[in-house]
Order: C-alpha cells, then sequence, then structure tokens
C-alpha cells in the first residue's frame, strides 16, 4: 500500500491550460485598449500607425501576452490570444480591401 501523504508518489499535478475563449476575450480587451490609446495618441503620427495597422501593430501588445502564458502552461489561452489576434488582422485586412476597391473604383475629377 502506497501512502498518499508521501511526496513524490503521487503524480505531479496538471496546469491548467485555460480556455479558448478565455484568450479570444483577452486578446479583443487589448486590441480595443490599443485602438483607445491609437485614438488619443492621433495627434502624433504613432496614432495613426496603430490605427490604421492595428492588424499588425497588435503583434506589440499581444505577443507578450502570448508568450506569459504560454510558459505558464496555459497552452488554450494562448492558443486563444492567437485566434483573437488572426479575427482582428483579417477583419483590418477585410476593411482595408473594401476602402481600397472603392477608391480605386471612384473617379475625383
Amino acid at each position: 500500500m502506497s501512502d498518499p501523504a508521501v511526496p513524490g508518489l503521487l503524480p505531479e499535478p496538471v496546469p491548467g491550460r485555460g480556455s479558448v475563449g478565455r484568450g479570444i476575450g483577452i486578446a479583443a480587451l487589448l486590441n480595443v485598449g490599443g485602438a483607445i490609446v491609437g485614438g488619443i495618441t492621433m495627434m502624433i503620427v504613432v496614432g495613426f500607425v496603430i490605427l490604421l495597422g492595428i492588424g499588425v501593430c497588435q503583434l506589440i501588445w499581444l505577443l507578450p501576452f502570448y508568450f506569459r502564458f504560454r510558459n505558464r502552461g496555459e497552452t488554450e489561452t494562448a492558443k486563444g490570444i492567437l485566434i483573437g489576434a488572426g479575427i482582428t488582422f483579417l477583419l483590418n485586412a477585410g476593411c482595408w480591401g473594401v476602402v481600397m476597391t472603392s477608391l480605386s473604383h471612384t473617379s475625383f475629377r
């Protein structure tokens, strides 16, 4: 018989892997925060860069959180952060595609 009080006999508890939904929520909140900061700092060039290129600029504030959750063993939360970043990137690219397409068909004469 094994005594459960003896250390090393029981398997180590598996750390919580988090959840994808939590990661997507964290990414969404961070992206909203980035958009607010971009709107506030629009008086300088940085605001325009953040707002116009949020799909790429979001890596600045999302990658540290991704690595933090991945290193803590919350792989599902880290995965959700990447999914949220991908959704934001695709929405941004799609919106810019619509804007550029409509501008190319408009005559400025």
